[in-house]
């Protein structure tokens, strides 16, 4: 291997001076000016084969890299990004070039005469062509050096490196190695070594997967890379020290590196080491960086190290009309560089340690405008939890409040958590003068399930505002927001206290509410799984929430101009459709869709017309109900419309018994619960039916089991209870299915609920069938023979919608028929009777109808026209 750069033996052993001198490499008779500073080479040589022999994570990935055109080396300084390319080079069999550049480079000629006289050394005719050609800055120069590149340079494995890239800044030389990097010999693979992501135009590049990038996370060492660097010095390091030190430096070679120097002559890393390595760090930092920069920049570095996002667009924010401000913070590339790749920049974490120590040159109006400057930028880039720190900072609590108004009422339980910390320790008078913040407060707890909470709080600030003047407008606010929020938090919890007092709380808030305030800024909880959120399987308990629901709504209109008009009318389809009353249903859910606004409640109201189209066995309307759906998505107030939509798609897919094709966040582990009406709930319901779908039963008999536990809506519950016992029927526990079946009867009869049972199809059927014969229990039979049938027509007009879909979607039906079966096709299109092909087969008549039955199921017929027809086209009669 030859590298064209100086002799090996002097590659790192010689004297290194701080960033801003310049040391001396010689270079065939001719000085080279560099900046590298220390970091990049630890001092002491016999560490120097340790970055590549003794990391065999690099090897193996420089063996990948240089299977590419193109790599680029990207890292701040003292991460060995030379050292390590130079190991690999050293030990890789390829003939090597390495350039080192700097910031004279950035004049063509200088360049081209460097890479010109390294050349020579390896390709002399080549070298000697192209310094007579000259540097090529034009498109016909660099046609006559590709030219003479392909004339002169043979096919073969080679490595070019192009050091310290960083400082290249001329559009001169970045258009050269542009071109270069997209006319490179077969073979060669070109590194860029560079603190900053270089500035070159690499797209087609990437797109075509010939580039491959090393980062500062390839380069920094692990748990097992510092063990083993520790034990090949002899030094004794407890496992807690080495995570400490890896907490501290977070695999910093150079971090690192100085920690082994001390440790022979320090009693422990704690308390010694650890304070030694950030002073002397920090030293460094000062003398080679602070010291050397002007008082705008200082300020301005310290001003980031007040923010956690360091995006470019946030950067030149904060930069304001400064814009030579960006220029100068680039050029500090030993510990900030810019990445193109997330457009944002990267500092290194003990320089930004070191900057926070500086925060008291800040003024603290200066500090107050980038937080305020900080959170606006994150709120408006979707990090709220970030936004609400930086407004707290600055007491900008209007401005938390304001990232309320914008969430969905189910607030994401890690915001309404932290938000929950910044009301608790907001000062009392943010409450007095902040409209809504009181709301917010209470809002943070309810979306936590902390019902207790809510009401407590709800409480205190009632006795706190009715304190204030009768004619007080704040009063009259924040009192109305009070019971909103009082309101919905009974509604939660009248799934468990079968009370059913929400719509007094409403009656309350219109008392305080004024018309004239933008209804808008109210929070609109959105209906979970069901629009009745009744839990109690008491008789008539359902019917107790749907007139408190009606009182509710009816005031809510009267104030808000038809504010939600359609869910009663939507709860009461959605009882009558539980009860398999789908005549009756279907009518009051039509008119819902027609008279609703929300786009919440119509999804729910076209989801239940989806249900009754598969209920009815009609393909095309179930289509249009899911095209319906899909529709939703684009109204923007719609909060969790793409997980409402894949849930309803999902539940489609179940019923045509395609699992594949259900969302996989629908077939992952059940999610935490929080409440019955929360969309996780509804999420896990769809789960339930893929486990029911995929056999999986003993996680869907767990997630069951937890239901019971806690509270749950009647519906639901009812539809897991009927499920639970179709999957001890198929695990052929019959007893745990009569009895899992008769809790679900029990659970389900007082109100007339049925559906849940019918939408079980052929295994409720059978079932029920099995139970006529066998259970002696405490169901009527009348009951389940009712149920048997209505399963079994539900059964057949279910396969017709599978097999219509199929039809539809060009999938070809692998359906085989027994003899038997085949035998009664053949006499059914003959027009015999079920009669007299029992008699003639010598057959019950009782197997002959199951034959039927299952053949309907088989071929997805609806009658006997359609069985025959289908049979026919298939070829089986």
């Amino acid at each position: 291997m030859k590298v064209l750069f100086q002799k090996k033996d002097n590659f790192r052993t010689e004297a290194v001076l701080p960033e801003g001198n310049h040391r001396r490499i010689t270079e065939n008779g001719r000085a080279v000016e560099s900046s590298r500073t220390q970091q990049e080479f630890p001092a002491d040589p016999n560490n120097r084969a340790f970055f590549h022999f003794e990391r065999p994570r690099l090897n193996q990935l420089f063996m990948e890299a240089v299977k590419y055109p193109l790599v680029i080396v990207c890292a701040g300084a003292g991460y060995g990004k030379t050292s390590a390319v130079h190991d690999f080079a050293e030990e890789y069999q390829a003939t090597t070039v390495w350039i080192q550049i700097s910031e004279r480079d950035n004049v063509g000629t200088r360049l081209w005469e460097s890479y010109t006289h390294t050349l020579a050394k390896i390709n002399t005719p080549f070298a000697n062509a192209i310094t007579k050609l000259g540097f090529p800055d034009t498109e016909d120069m660099f046609n006559r050096y590709k030219n003479l590149m392909h004339t002169y340079v043979d096919m073969t494995r080679r490595i070019i490196v192009l050091d310290d890239f960083h400082f290249i800044e001329n559009p001169s030389v970045i258009r050269f190695v542009d071109r270069t990097i997209h006319n490179l010999p077969v073979g060669t693979s070109l590194f860029l070594i560079s603190r900053s992501t270089p500035r070159i135009n690499i797209a087609g590049q990437v797109s075509k997967g010939h580039v491959f990038n090393v980062s500062e996370n390839d380069l920094r060492f692990t748990d097992n890379e510092l063990a083993h660097y520790f034990r090949r010095l002899d030094i004794s390091i407890s496992p807690e020290g080495l995570h400490e030190v890896m907490q501290d430096t977070e695999g910093w070679a150079f971090a690192i590196n100085l920690i082994a120097r001390s440790y022979q002559r320090a009693p422990g890393y704690g308390g010694y080491i650890r304070t030694a390595m950030k002073t002397n760090i920090f030293r460094l930092m000062e003398t080679e960086i602070w010291n050397e920069i002007e008082e705008r920049l200082q300020n301005f570095l310290v001003q980031l190290s007040l923010i956690d996002h360091l995006s470019v667009d946030l950067i030149v924010l904060l930069a304001g009309a400064d814009k030579d401000i960006i220029v100068d913070l680039e050029k500090q590339s030993a510990y900030v560089r810019r990445d193109s790749y997330i457009n944002a920049y990267v500092i290194h974490p003990l320089f930004l340690e070191f900057l926070a120590t500086k925060q008291e040159l800040l003024s603290g109006e200066k500090k107050r405008v980038t937080y305020e400057i900080a959170g606006d930028w994150c709120n408006k880039n979707g990090f709220k939890i970030d936004a609400m720190s930086y407004y707290e900072k600055t007491g900008d609590y209007r401005s938390i409040v304001s990232i309320f108004h914008e969430l969905p009422a189910q607030i994401p339980d890690d915001i309404a958590r932290f938000a929950a910390e910044i009301f608790d320790r907001a000062p009392e008078t943010a409450f007095d003068t902040v409209d809504c913040l009181a709301e917010s407060h209470i809002r943070v707890y309810i979306g936590q399930s902390l019902w207790q909470k809510s009401i407590e709080l709800a409480q205190y600030y009632e006795a706190k505002f009715l304190k204030l003047p009768e004619d007080d407008p704040f009063r009259k606010l924040t009192l109305s927001r009070i019971y909103y929020c009082w309101g919905y938090v009974r509604v939660f919890m009248c799934t468990t206290d079968d009370n059913y007092d929400f719509d007094s709380y409403f009656e309350k808030f219109c008392k305080y509410h004024s018309k004239s305030v933008d209804p808008g800024k109210l929070v609109h909880y959105c209906p979970g799984p069901w629009i009745n959120c009744a839990g109690s399987s008491r008789k008539g308990a359902p019917e107790d929430y749907i007139r408190a629901l009606n009182h509710m709504e009816e005031l809510k209109s009267h104030y808000f101009n038809s504010f939600k008009v359609g869910k009663n009318e939507l709860a009461k389809g959605e009882l009558l459709f539980y009860k398999g009353e789908i005549r009756r249903a279907e009518p009051l859910i039509i008119n819902a869709i027609k008279s609703v606004r929300d786009a919440n409640i119509m999804h729910r109201a076209l989801f239940y017309i989806l249900r009754i189209a598969i209920f009815q066995g009609k393909y095309l309307k179930a289509e249009q109900a899911l095209k319906e759906i899909k529709m939703l998505l684009d109204k923007s107030e719609y909060h969790h419309s793409l997980k409402n939509y894949d849930i309803s798609y999902a539940w489609y897919c179940y019923i045509l018994g395609m699992p594949e094709k259900i969302p996989d966040w629908l077939t992952e582990d059940f999610l935490p619960y929080g409440h019955a009406g929360f969309i996780e709930n509804f999420a896990n319901q769809i789960k339930a039916r893929f486990c029911y779908m995929t056999r999986n039963y003993s996680s869907l008999l767990s997630y069951i089991e937890e239901m019971k536990q806690r509270e749950s809506f009647l519906f639901g519950r009812v539809e897991m209870l009927a499920m639970e016992a179709c999957v001890y029927y198929k695990m052929k526990e019959k007893s745990n299915a009569y009895a899992a079946l008769s809790e679900a009867y029990d659970t389900a009869e007082p109100n007339g609920i049925l559906m849940p049972f019918i939408e079980l199809g052929k295994d409720m059927r059978t079932l029920c069938a099995s139970a006529i014969k066998e259970f002696k229990g405490t169901i009527p039979v009348s009951w389940l023979e009712k149920l048997n049938r209505k399963a079994a027509t539900y059964a057949k007009r279910q396969s017709f919608v599978i097999s219509e879909y199929r039809q539809a979607n060009c999938i070809a039906d692998k359906v085989t028929i027994s003899t038997r079966e085949s035998e009664i096709l053949t006499d059914l299109s003959f027009g015999l009777s079920r009669t007299e092909i029992a008699a003639s087969r010598s057959l019950s008549i009782n197997t002959v109808k199951m034959v039927i039955n299952n053949m309907y199921m088989k071929l997805g017929a609806e009658n006997m026209v359609n069985l025959i027809r289908i049979a026919t086209e298939r070829k089986m009669i």
